[in-house]
């Protein structure tokens, strides 16, 4: 017969008491420490290219491996522009530095990803999406390409760039989240083509803004 005491009891419960309110101490630990920082100065190197990857900005990535020649990233977040689950990246014969990544909502309705570089090589993008009906808009040294025009995307959705000696913008939209699809033989023409029409607008606008400004600084030095 097994005879429990009344301190054995009360030790027993402020053991389990002690258990529940450190367990999620713990879990945040462990998470906390699956997650690895970086910061702007490091480099991703792919020797075989000639090549590296980096960002203009810090932040923390949960695995980075160098496969093929090619970064995988898993979990990549920026400190100031958000979350990228996935991304696989590579160049070669140029030096990347990935300036900034958007995503407009949860369901990936748009996303956009900013780099400058530097030489003249190839550099090459997939960003893990699932997608069903959209579309991508590329804008090469501040302007806009048609596929085949200095970029071209694979089957997998995987964008290989090889017009790019300065900069670059590489956005996605899923036409079907702006009611309709590419395909849809029922959308007027300048529907089907919004996202590229909306998106020239925005780099016009840019363009002519950095050109006014330009203008005044170079008139108030004159005086």
């Amino acid at each position: 017969m097994i005879i429990i005491n009344r301190k054995t009891i009360l030790t027993g419960i402020a053991v389990i008491f002690l258990i529940v309110l450190v367990s999620p101490w713990f879990c945040f630990v462990t998470q906390a420490q699956t997650e690895i920082a970086y910061n702007p100065t490091d480099k991703f190197d792919i020797p075989a290219y000639n090549s590296t990857i980096s960002f203009a900005t810090g932040g923390t990535y949960e695995r980075a491996s160098l496969e093929n020649n090619m970064w995988k990233f898993v979990n990549l977040r920026w400190n100031s522009t958000g979350l990228l689950e996935n991304l696989t990246v590579s160049a070669q014969n140029s030096n990347v530095k990935i300036t900034t990544y958007q995503r407009f909502n949860a369901s990936t309705t748009a996303a956009r990803l900013r780099y400058t570089v530097v030489g003249h090589g190839t550099q090459t993008f997939n960003f893990g999406f699932i997608i069903n009906d959209g579309g991508w808009t590329v804008s090469l040294n501040g302007k806009l390409m048609g596929e085949n025009d200095g970029y071209s995307v694979s089957p997998d959705q995987t964008i290989t760039v090889t017009g790019a000696t300065v900069n670059a913008s590489l956005s996605y939209f899923n036409l079907s989240a702006f009611g309709g699809t590419a395909e849809d033989p029922n959308l007027p023409l300048y529907l089907k083509h919004r996202v590229a029409i909306a998106t020239g607008i925005a780099v016009a606008v840019a363009v002519v803004l950095t050109a006014v400004i330009k203008r005044k600084n170079n008139e108030g030095k004159r005086l």
